[in-house]
C-alpha cells in the first residue's frame, strides 16, 4: 500500500499541475517522475508475485529480463539514431541540423564501446565517468521533452480563440516548404473547426536567402485554399520563434482592446517551446502542433531539448557545475 502512495502523490501533483498551467516545463520532469515510479513500482510487484505464484527461479529469471531492458533499449536507440541521421541525409540533405541524430547515436556508440572494449585503462574510464554522465543527462532530458511534448500535444483544443497565429518556417524559393505547409493546414483546419471566426495570423520574416518573407509566401498559401484575405494578419519582421509571438502579440494588443484567446501553430516537436514562450510574454491561450514526418522528429527534438536547456541555461549550469565539481574531487583519487 505504501509504494502505491509513494508514485500516487508525485501522479496527483503532476495532474493538479498539468490543469492549472500545462505550458510550464517542470510538469515534464515531474512526469518523470511519475513514470519511473510508476516503471519501479510494477517491476518489482511483478517479480513479488511471480515468486509467490509460480516459483524463485523464474521470477529471477523475470528479473534478469527486466534489468536487460535498459541496456537493450541503450542499444536499439543508438542503432536508430545513427540508422535515422543517414535517412536525413538521404531526405534533407547534409546540413548540420540534418546530422544531428548521426551525431548523437555515434556518441552513444563510442562511449558504449570505450566503456566496455577498454576495462583496464583507469584513467579513460574516469574521464568516461564525466563524458558518460553527460551523455545520460543529456539523454534524459531529450526523453522526458518527447513525452511531455506527446502529453502536451494530445490535449483537444476545446476553447474558442480569437486569434489563430501560424508561426514560420522556410521557404522554398517562394513557396511555403512541405513542414511549414502541415502548420498552415493545421491553422486551416482549425479555422474551419472554429466556423471561420477566428482571424489568422502568419508570423515570419524574410531570411537571407528568401525573395519575400514567410508572412507573405504563408498568406498566399493560405488564400489559395479559400482563407478570405480580410481573415489574415501578417506579421513580417520576426526572425525567430520568440520574436513570432512578441510581434504578433503587439500587433494583437493594438487591435484587441480586452483580453484575447489565441491558438499558436507550430509543428508537434515545436508546440512545447512556443507554448513556454506564450506563457513568459503572457499571451493566453495555448499551442498546438501539426503532424510531422517520423523520420524528421529525432533530430528535430534534439534541436528542441538545445532550446529549451538554452532557455533555462541557470538551472542547468548549476546542476553541471555541481556534478563537474563531484567529478574533480574523485578525478586524483
Amino acid at each position: 500500500m505504501l509504494l502505491h502512495l509513494i508514485w500516487f502523490i508525485p501522479a496527483f501533483l503532476f495532474v493538479i499541475l498539468f490543469c492549472i498551467e500545462p505550458r510550464r516545463l517542470f510538469n515534464a520532469y515531474l512526469l518523470s517522475v511519475v513514470l519511473i515510479l510508476f516503471a519501479a513500482i510494477v517491476s518489482g510487484l511483478f517479480v513479488m508475485h511471480m515468486e509467490q505464484l509460480v516459483n524463485r527461479n523464474l521470477a529471477m529469471l523475470s528479473l534478469l529480463i527486466l534489468a536487460l531492458f535498459i541496456p537493450l533499449s541503450v542499444i536499439i536507440s543508438t542503432i536508430y539514431l545513427i540508422f535515422n541521421g543517414r535517412q536525413m541525409m538521404t531526405f534533407e540533405g547534409r546540413r548540420l541540423a540534418n546530422l544531428l541524430s548521426l551525431f548523437y547515436g555515434l556518441a552513444i556508440a563510442l562511449s558504449l564501446a570505450l566503456t566496455f572494449f577498454f576495462p583496464h585503462f583507469i584513467f579513460l574510464h574516469k574521464i568516461l565517468s564525466l563524458t558518460n554522465g553527460l551523455l545520460i543527462y543529456g539523454s534524459y532530458l531529450y526523453v522526458t521533452y518527447i513525452l511531455y511534448g506527446f502529453v502536451y500535444n494530445v490535449l483537444p483544443v476545446i476553447k474558442h480563440p480569437d486569434y489563430i497565429i501560424i508561426l514560420g518556417s522556410g521557404l522554398i524559393g517562394d513557396k511555403v516548404s512541405p513542414l511549414l505547409a502541415q502548420r498552415l493546414e493545421k491553422g486551416k483546419t482549425m479555422y474551419e473547426k472554429f466556423h471561420n471566426h477566428p482571424k489568422i495570423v502568419v508570423s515570419g520574416g524574410q531570411g537571407v536567402d528568401e525573395p519575400i518573407t514567410e508572412a507573405e509566401a504563408m498568406a498566399q498559401y493560405l488564400r489559395q485554399v479559400g482563407i478570405p484575405q480580410e481573415d489574415i494578419i501578417i506579421e513580417r519582421q520576426s526572425t525567430n520563434t520568440l520574436e513570432n509571438l512578441q510581434f504578433s502579440k503587439t500587433i494583437l494588443d493594438e487591435k484587441s482592446k480586452e483580453n484575447y484567446y489565441c491558438l499558436v501553430v507550430t509543428n508537434s516537436f515545436h508546440s512545447l517551446r512556443a507554448g513556454i514562450y506564450m506563457r513568459k510574454l503572457g499571451l493566453k491561450g495555448r499551442s498546438i502542433g501539426s503532424r510531422t514526418a517520423l523520420y524528421f522528429l529525432p533530430s528535430a527534438w534534439i534541436r528542441e531539448t538545445i532550446g529549451l536547456i538554452v532557455l533555462y541555461w541557470k538551472w542547468h549550469a548549476i546542476f553541471l557545475g555541481l556534478y563537474f565539481i563531484v567529478w574533480l574531487t574523485n578525478l586524483f583519487r
